[in-house]
This record gives C-alpha cells, structure tokens and sequence, in this order.
C-alpha cells in the first residue's frame, strides 16, 4: 500500500479549541477599558468638532483680514484718484491763471505803447517809460493797484503841466 491509500481512509477532523473562561474580574475590567476608551473617542471627536469650529473661525477671521485689506487698498485707490483729479483741476485752475496774468501783461503794454505813443517830446517820453517801467508786475495783475498807480503817475504830470 501506498502513503496514499493510507491518508485517504482517515478522516481529518478539525480541532476545536474551548473559548477560554474570563473571571468575573477580568470581565469588569475588560468593561472599564471599553467605557474608558469610548471616552477618549467621544473627548477626542469633541476635540476635532471643536477644533473645526476654530478652523472656521480662523477662516472666518482671514476672509475678515482680507475684505478688510481690500477695502483699504480700494481706499488708497480711489484717494489717489482724487488726488489725481484734483490735481488736474488745480493745473486747469493754474493754466487759467496764467492765461489772464498774460492777458493783463499784454492790456498793460498795449496801455503802455498808448501812453507812449502819446508823449510829444523824447524827454517826456523816457519819464513816462520810466514811471511805467517802475509799476511791479504785482500791481500790474491786481486791478485796484494798477488803477491807483497809473492815476498817480497821470496827477503827476498833470501837476507838472498846471504849473
């Protein structure tokens, strides 16, 4: 007979352990364990619950950081803005200035060549160029004090002439 033959009569049966027997002090710590480890998961998804709600506070409180950067620079930009269209009435206002200052020169030595034209003898005409000449270019732009300048100069020489 072979090995074969053998090994096929028998048959193999499992073996099946006994479950060991806990004693009853076993069995309550066992329990304890349990209770004690279902806490720290309890405490530790308390923990993470929380640990999101900080989360979305910390974002909550970033978002808040950047609307409050936004409208900062949005701030500075439209300042900037303003000063730039300020600036720009300023130059319109400067360029306007400038334009009746040169106005006003070219009224006064149209005046001044009137005058000029005027005088009868070269004598008279270097005083009156003279006194012309002596007006500042403050009293030429400021209408009152070009008014009383030319009205002292022309008492004057109407003074001169009475006498």
């Amino acid at each position: 007979m072979s090995d074969t033959e053998l090994f096929d009569n028998v048959e193999v049966k499992k073996v099946v352990k006994k479950k060991r027997v806990l004693t009853q002090k076993q069995l309550d710590n066992l329990a304890k364990g349990r209770a004690k480890m279902k806490e720290k998961r309890e405490a530790l998804k308390k923990e993470q619950d929380k640990k999101g709600l900080l989360k979305k506070e910390k974002k909550a409180v970033k978002e808040n950081t950047t609307i409050k950067k936004q409208n900062k620079i949005k701030k500075k930009q439209e300042k900037k803005d303003q000063d730039e269209a300020m600036t720009h009435r300023q130059k319109l206002l400067l360029n306007k200035q400038k334009k009746q200052q040169a106005e006003k020169l070219s009224k006064f030595d149209d005046l001044k060549s009137k005058w000029l034209c005027k005088t009868e003898t070269i004598e008279d005409y270097d005083l009156v160029k003279e006194e012309l000449d002596s007006i500042p270019e403050e009293d030429i732009l400021d209408d009152d004090k070009l008014e009383t300048s030319l009205l002292s100069i022309m008492q004057k020489y109407k003074g001169e002439d009475e006498e």
